[in-house]
């Protein structure tokens, strides 16, 4: 008689998994009640399910999986089933589930993941509806935008060839060369339909190239981009606010970065919100403008971002005796000596940043063309000089006012035809991947750029909060690894809201959801009480 071997999971029961605290456990019970994610898989699995009544609801897996993001537990299936062994009999009770056994939980990934495929349900909306109820309603949101390494948790099979970069990140065509597979006897890689290769048996994982961080050296990996859009303190507000995550998604490592955040900017105005601005760095403004600034500029967006070498040359202006140097329009009497500054990135510390934003300072305020009215996706600009008055920042031969002002102000050799006193309107569509609302390089901008250091601080901390490596959760898939991540990003918004306040010895203003208490029973999409094990309509 052949002997089967139960896995240690099997072996484990009611009592022999680690304890939740009545605290994480009202946390995860009142969540789950405002969760959209919940709602949308109670729709999909009960209320037009015309199978066998479900016993292990939405509800209960959502309650379980919270319960451990909360603990810093990585979110395994067999820890998901030992949090359910290690609940008290008040828990118990309050879950509404008798029975569970550890198989019910990897079916129920499956049939989440099954509904994906099918196209009922969006996977982004699926991943930003764990979390999203926690941003206050109808907020106007400044946001920071950046993407971090998640690597996949299969072995690779194939390693890369020396002294190439397997993730080249300029994919602004669709007709990118796919990659060519070397003739050999091993089956890895696999050249997938995307035109790229799969290296482990994860089937959408990637290559990609991550930055150095906790002990860890730069260079390829095999995984995800988790881009996350994270709360950022408003421009020239005084007011530190908690750097929670508003919006997130999962794409292949080494994807088009503007690409994969649109979709979170479309979801966060979806949900009723509005976006002012977004900082993010140079690798989103690389891309062309239909797939980063230009989107965001038809949206009402300001975008906030640093220029790369190649985009900080000097290139002729819209109107005769105009410049554009670092994105900004000057008169062409700009001297010779202001016209190639210094990047920031070259300063080493904040006294060097400071003093060199007063030379981009001095550039602007003296040779720079002003902002004046905005309408209908126009800028309108006038340059230095005034026709009408003395006190112009230069004195220029070409404008008698001018010439009327102070004699210790600079004055210009300009011949007929300067450009000085001009006015110009330019439309949005105008260089828009250098062109931005505050001069580059001006102490504004410096303030306003660096206000993107909201998003790295969060990175931070969702690595600091949790297990957060290789392994965190052992799914193949991104459907399946971004819907388990959503329970994480919640954990760390919950955490960051909270200890934000706490810090200061605040209360959780009343605007965020999680300052109240729900009601006890479930939204529209079902009649029954949370943990009821009575089917809704249809089975």
């Amino acid at each position: 008689m052949a002997v089967v071997k139960l896995r240690q999971i099997d072996t484990m029961e009611v009592g022999d998994g680690p304890p939740s605290s009545d605290h994480h456990f009202t946390v995860a019970y009142d969540s789950v009640l405002q969760s959209r994610s919940r709602q949308l898989l109670d729709m999909a699995m009960i209320h037009e399910n015309r199978g066998r009544p479900r016993e292990f609801l939405p509800s209960h897996f959502f309650i379980l999986t919270l319960l451990t993001a909360l603990a810093r537990r990585p979110l395994h299936a067999t820890q998901i089933y030992a949090t359910y062994c290690g609940l008290t009999s008040g828990q118990h009770e309050r879950l509404g589930l008798d029975n569970l056994h550890y198989d019910q939980v990897t079916h129920f990934l499956d049939r989440v993941e099954e509904l994906v495929q099918a196209g009922r349900i969006d996977i982004v909306d699926l991943m930003n509806g764990v979390f999203d109820w926690q941003v206050p309603k109808r907020s106007a949101l400044s946001v920071s935008v950046d993407s971090t390494d998640y690597e996949s948790w299969g072995r690779i099979q194939a390693y890369w060839a020396k002294g190439i970069d397997p993730a080249p990140t300029a994919h602004d065509e669709p007709e990118d060369p796919p990659a060519k597979r070397k003739s050999g006897r091993s089956l890895w890689p696999i050249l997938r339909d995307d035109g790229r290769f799969q290296r482990t048996k994860d089937p959408d994982a990637r290559d990609g190239h991550r930055s150095s961080h906790n002990n860890r050296s730069s260079g390829p990996f095999v995984g995800y981009d988790l881009n996350l859009a994270v709360n950022t303190r408003a421009f020239n507000s005084e007011h530190t606010v908690p750097n929670y995550i508003v919006g997130a998604s999962l794409t292949p490592a080494g994807f088009h970065h503007g690409r994969a955040a649109l979709p979170i900017i479309d979801h966060i105005l979806a949900q009723g919100h509005t976006i002012t601005d977004i900082p993010a760095d140079r690798a989103y403004n690389s891309s062309v403008p239909k797939f980063w600034t230009g989107r965001l500029r038809e949206l009402g967006i300001d975008p906030v971002f640093d220029l790369k070498i190649t985009q900080r040359a000097s290139r002729p202006g819209p109107i005769p005796g105009t410049v554009v140097i670092d994105g900004t329009l000057f008169t062409d009497a700009l001297p010779r000596h202001l016209r190639s500054l210094p990047a920031h990135s070259s300063t080493p510390d904040a006294a060097s940043h400071a003093e060199l934003a007063k030379r981009y300072d001095e550039r602007f305020n003296l040779y720079g063309y002003k902002p004046m009215t905005r309408a209908n996706s126009k800028q309108r600009l006038r340059g230095p000089v005034r026709a009408d008055r003395a006190s112009s920042p230069i004195r220029c031969p070409n404008t008698p006012f001018s010439m009327r002002g102070s004699q210790d102000r600079p004055t210009t050799s300009c011949s007929e035809g300067c450009g000085c006193n001009g006015t110009v309107t330019l439309d949005d569509s105008y260089l828009p991947n250098i062109r931005q609302r505050h001069p580059y390089g001006t102490t504004k901008w410096l303030k306003d750029y660096h206000r993107g250091n909201a998003v790295e601080s969060a990175n931070s901390q969702l690595r600091g909060g949790q297990p957060f490596v290789r392994g965190y959760t052992r799914v193949f898939g991104l459907i399946k690894t971004a819907f388990l991540l959503g329970f994480t990003i919640f954990a760390h918004n919950h955490a960051c809201i909270v200890n934000h306040y706490r810090l200061r010895r605040e209360a959780v203003p009343a605007g965020f959801p999680i300052a109240h208490r729900p009601p006890t029973t479930q939204t529209t999409h079902t009649n029954v009480t949370l943990g009821s094990r009575e089917p809704g309509p249809g089975g």
